[in-house]
């Protein structure tokens, strides 16, 4: 699935070999989701969302990150069922 297309973004990857495919477990379900990029893996403290993006289907929390930016934490299981 696209990544970009279940968010609601416009991607730079519409063919798989214009992106990276990321294999995502979930739920005892496997699934590739095609990205545009990967910018690199850090360690992070997960953040709720609160109240205020409760129903957002396809988010789970957020992280601040070292250089002050918000790194929002995509619910894989959301995505999977593409807010249904």
């Amino acid at each position: 699935m696209r990544l970009g297309q279940r968010l609601g973004i416009e991607a730079n990857a519409f063919v798989p070999s214009d992106g990276l495919i990321v294999v995502v477990e979930c739920q005892n379900k496997c699934f590739c989701l095609l990205v545009d990029d990967l910018l690199g893996k850090q360690e992070v403290v997960i953040k709720s969302l609160g109240e205020t993006f409760k129903g957002v289907s396809g988010l789970s929390g957020c992280a601040v990150l070292g250089d002050g930016r918000v790194g929002l934490i995509l619910d894989m299981d959301g995505i999977y069922r593409g807010g249904k």
